[in-house]
């Protein structure tokens, strides 16, 4: 590899484990021929030199149902591998006993540290994780002092509801998670009814509960809804995935988004910009989310004293044609 990047091994072995300082135009040399050779860690062996796994966990409650987690997931290893760190995933369904034995099981024994998304740990869960065994946590739920990196779910869904009333709604219909087991639920809901009082709109919000945050999940939610009789002529899906099974809900019953009923979600996943219409949403930072949490395990794994606690980041509108009537 060396001689194909036309450098020294030491040089190979800096780029590859990110140990010195290499110029950029030499460090694309080396990643070239390790891209060509097809070249892979040997994570035992650097773990017998370093003390260090060269992996590190990430555990998430699902990668399928809703889409954002399998972004979230792809983020996690494409970043991970530019510092030549492997990711192991593992998904709980959101069981508190998956999640702790995700955190605190044997498996952790391969891991340099963790990136975890959880919904059901609690406080009591965090004094069994080692010192030496970075955590950074992921998502709403704060577990103890763990570090975590987030995006503001109630500023996401308060700028999502503010654009309902501004395009012209009038009754919006919340389709999402049981707040009792949803931090994602409570916030988000927080952050809706923020919107309507600021407004001088009835506190009291329109909410079809939804046990689980997929397409099929908005789908018999919105039929549901429909079959009831239900007043309205807005919805918010508390996520993507809700508020696209929304829009075919609507479509069955012979509605049209917007034109008969404006349709909105949160996340931005990918899919919302190729569906018909284009769905108007929030972004939620996934990029920097993993930017940033990672750049934080990583110093901790390090030992670096790297500015942690909370972390959160700031929502921003996606305004696309599900909300856009013609005029």
């Amino acid at each position: 590899m060396a001689e194909l990047a036309g450098v020294s091994i030491k040089t190979v072995s800096e780029v590859v484990n990110r140990t010195g300082r290499v110029a950029p135009a030499t460090s694309a040399r080396v990643e070239d021929a390790v891209v060509r050779l097809g070249y892979r860690p040997n994570l035992s062996a650097r773990r017998l030199r370093s003390g260090r796994a060269g992996a590190i966990g990430l555990v998430v409650p699902e990668l399928g149902s809703s889409g954002y987690f399998a972004e979230l997931a792809e983020l996690v290893v494409s970043r991970a591998a530019r510092h030549g760190v492997a990711v192991l995933i593992e998904e709980t369904g959101g069981v508190r006993e998956r999640e702790r034995d995700a955190l605190l099981g044997p498996r952790r024994s391969q891991l340099d540290g963790m990136l975890l998304n959880a919904l059901r740990l609690t406080d009591d869960d965090v004094p069994g994780v080692p010192d030496d065994f970075p955590v950074v946590l992921l998502g709403e739920r704060q577990v103890g002092a763990l570090d975590r990196v987030a995006f503001d779910n109630a500023a996401a869904a308060r700028l999502v509801t503010e654009h309902l009333l501004e395009v012209g709604a009038r009754r919006i219909l919340v389709v999402g998670g049981d707040p009792s087991v949803s931090e994602s639920a409570v916030q988000r809901l927080a952050g809706h009814r923020a919107a309507l009082e600021a407004a001088g709109r009835p506190a009291a919000v329109r909410h079809v509960v939804t046990t689980q945050w997929d397409h099929e999940s908005g789908l018999a939610a919105i039929a549901g809804a429909l079959a009831a009789g239900t007043d309205f002529d807005a919805v918010l899906g508390l996520n993507d995935a809700l508020a696209l099974g929304v829009v075919r809900g609507l479509l069955d019953a012979g509605l049209r988004t917007p034109q008969d009923v404006l349709v909105a979600g949160i996340d931005d996943i990918h899919t919302a910009r190729f569906t018909t219409p284009r769905l108007t949403t929030v972004d939620a930072r996934r990029p920097a989310i993993v930017e940033r949490a990672l750049a934080l395990l990583l110093a901790r794994i390090a030992g670096a004293d790297d500015e942690g606690g909370l972390v959160e980041l700031e929502p921003s509108l996606v305004v696309r044609e599900s909300t856009t009537p013609a005029t």
